[in-house]
């Protein structure tokens, strides 16, 4: 499968974010966590105030996002996502909580984050590596791999802007 082939599904359904309050932002894993959620290996899943669920997971050989359509029937069905049975709140409405944001607004923008790829060879690497959320009060996070720079191949991170290498792209959903 070619990024080609997925980049369209991933971005219709980063596009349903659009207007959603969403009311859970959780860390899918299989380990005790050894740093903050939102900084950690694991999927993610986004569950919508009105019953929506997004499965977010990163394709490692590529650098991209990947939207898992089904997220029910891929947690039942997939030996891969079974495995991940601990669920981490990312974000909480707690006033203190730096990503509050997330779980108490309404999301109004929605960005692609890309990078250049390092290899001639695969111009689509690192075309959709995240996503930028915008909320009603302005307020942004950015979630995906190699958002600080081709270091980290295991994280899919949920960053402030200013913790972003400053040579990502960023397009308007």
């Amino acid at each position: 499968m070619s990024i080609h082939d997925y980049l369209p599904t991933n971005q219709r359904l980063a596009r349903q974010l659009l207007g959603q309050r969403l009311r859970a932002v959780l860390r899918l894993h299989d380990h005790e966590l050894e740093d903050e959620p939102r900084v950690e290996y694991g999927i993610v899943l986004l569950l919508g105030s009105t019953g929506e669920e997004w499965l977010i997971d990163k394709e490692e050989g590529k650098g991209n996002l990947i939207f898992i359509d089904n997220p029910a029937q891929a947690m039942s069905e997939s030996p891969w996502y079974r495995g991940f049975s601990r669920r981490t709140p990312i974000a909480e409405p707690s006033s203190d909580h730096p990503l509050r944001f997330l779980v108490t607004e309404p999301i109004t923008g929605v960005e692609v984050i890309g990078r250049e790829s390092e290899d001639d060879e695969l111009p689509d690497c690192f075309a959709m590596c995240g996503l930028r959320l915008t909320t009603s009060s302005g307020s942004q996070a950015c979630f995906g791999g190699y958002l600080r720079g081709p270091v980290v191949a295991s994280e899919l991170a949920f960053l402030s802007p200013d913790e972003v290498a400053p040579d990502l792209c960023f397009t308007p959903l």
